[in-house]
């Protein structure tokens, strides 16, 4: 469920971190109300847009108006109206917001009529990724104002260029994609690598941070003795520090568990599932036969068998309840997906091509995304198949083992 913390942080950390460093001339308030006003407006467009318009073209607008107020808004910043501060944070984060509902389109928080727990723990991690960012802001704001102007600049256009860069690459590939702009090899590419590294975006700014701690670092002063100072001045100065210290464990903890977070969701929850390993075997005397007993534990059990042309069948046994012996035989693949398999999950089978969970008691009934039936015997203590059965499959599966590889 990581995945609704990264939807979180890879949409509004970027625009928090470049709107903090404006900590010296916008105030919480006129952030907060620009923001609020941005984010609800995003969210009621994205909803018109799917409901009676396009989203393709609502997020199109979004990415170019994004690049576009990113490159002016230090003109507006700098400005003394609050007025044109609040009504740039408001743009900036109804892009921001319209960016976010495209990464969680396909991911809704409550999508059944009943609040099951799924539901619950999703919509957690998403509350936890808001209360990060505004922790974040919180105690970032004070290390920005610490820092020099010149460092702020820095960051600033390290910011700009960065998400900037992000939202070319995905406004020039949806323009490509709908024949707005002739599509150019090039283009094509540097769009590409503009879309791969705008997902770890979250890191570089972890960077930036960890660069600017270590500055705000520098600003601690160092103890006096008391006979020098004053026993009043000595503790306003271990106070300061005492304070120093609080703002940078807070911020290094908010980096610390976003990372984990984020690293978790890129280096596994985000990884496909994979197969488990199949059984090679040979039929003997024109059949196979699998062991009942081994279904006892209520895994999937993959087995594979390889034609004279090197075709690599696969197949599996499962047990359809659990509490009582009730197997199944079936091909490990689905008429609709292919061939890339399943997996089990609790009291479902997964199929890896399309993620569909199904419902164990219909596995070897035909249709939709169900694996693809086969003929079999049950003789109360083996399932038995014929090796012709086997063969009818090997249309179904483009692996050829003598050949190394998918034909």
């Amino acid at each position: 469920m990581s995945v609704y913390f990264y939807h979180v942080l890879q949409a509004f950390l970027p625009i928090i971190f470049y709107l903090t460093l404006w900590s010296k001339k916008i105030s919480p308030k006129e952030l907060f109300l620009g923001s609020l006003i941005g984010i609800v407006c995003a969210f009621a467009a994205f909803r018109v847009a799917s409901d009676f318009l396009s989203v393709d073209a609502l997020k199109t607008v979004c990415f170019i108006m994004a690049i576009v107020f990113l490159i002016l808004s230090p003109a507006f910043f700098v400005s003394r109206f609050g007025v044109l501060k609040i009504a740039l944070t408001a743009v900036l984060l109804f892009c921001f917001g319209v960016y976010y509902r495209v990464l969680s389109y396909n991911f809704p928080l409550f999508s059944g009529e009943l609040l099951d727990t799924l539901s619950i723990i999703s919509f957690g991690f998403t509350v936890f990724g808001i209360f990060i960012i505004v922790f974040f802001y919180i105690f970032f704001r004070n290390i920005v104002k610490a820092l020099s102007n010149c460092l702020l600049i820095v960051f600033g256009i390290v910011g700009i260029l960065s998400m900037t860069v992000n939202f070319f690459g995905l406004s020039a590939a949806e323009m490509m994609l709908y024949k707005i702009i002739e599509t150019k090899t090039l283009l094509l590419s540097i769009s590409a690598v503009a879309i791969h590294y705008g997902q770890f975006l979250h890191y570089l700014y972890s960077v930036l941070t960890a660069l600017a701690l270590a500055f705000y670092l520098k600003s601690i002063p160092s103890l006096p003795e008391k006979s020098s100072v004053g026993s009043i001045v000595c503790r306003q100065i271990k106070a300061k520090r005492e304070h120093i210290k609080t703002l940078v464990k807070c911020v290094i903890s908010a980096i610390l568990i976003s990372n984990a977070l984020m690293l978790y969701y890129d280096l596994y929850a985000s990884r496909p599932p994979k197969i488990s390993k199949s059984t090679i075997l040979k039929p003997v005397e024109g059949k196979f036969k699998i062991p009942i007993k081994l279904l006892e534990d209520d895994e999937l059990h993959r087995f594979a068998y390889i034609t004279e042309d090197g075709h690599k069948i696969r197949f599996f046994a499962i047990n359809r309840f659990k509490g009582r012996i009730s197997p199944v035989v079936v091909f490990d693949a689905c008429m609709i997906c292919g061939d890339m398999g399943y997996t089990k999950k609790g009291d479902e089978l997964i199929c890896i091509a399309c993620n569909v969970r199904i419902f164990l008691p219909s596995v070897g009934k035909p249709g939709g995304c169900n694996p693809i039936p086969l003929v079999y015997e049950n003789d109360g203590e083996y399932l038995i198949i014929e090796l012709d059965e086997i063969k009818t499959g090997a249309n179904f599966f483009s692996e050829n083992v003598k050949y190394g590889g998918a034909q």
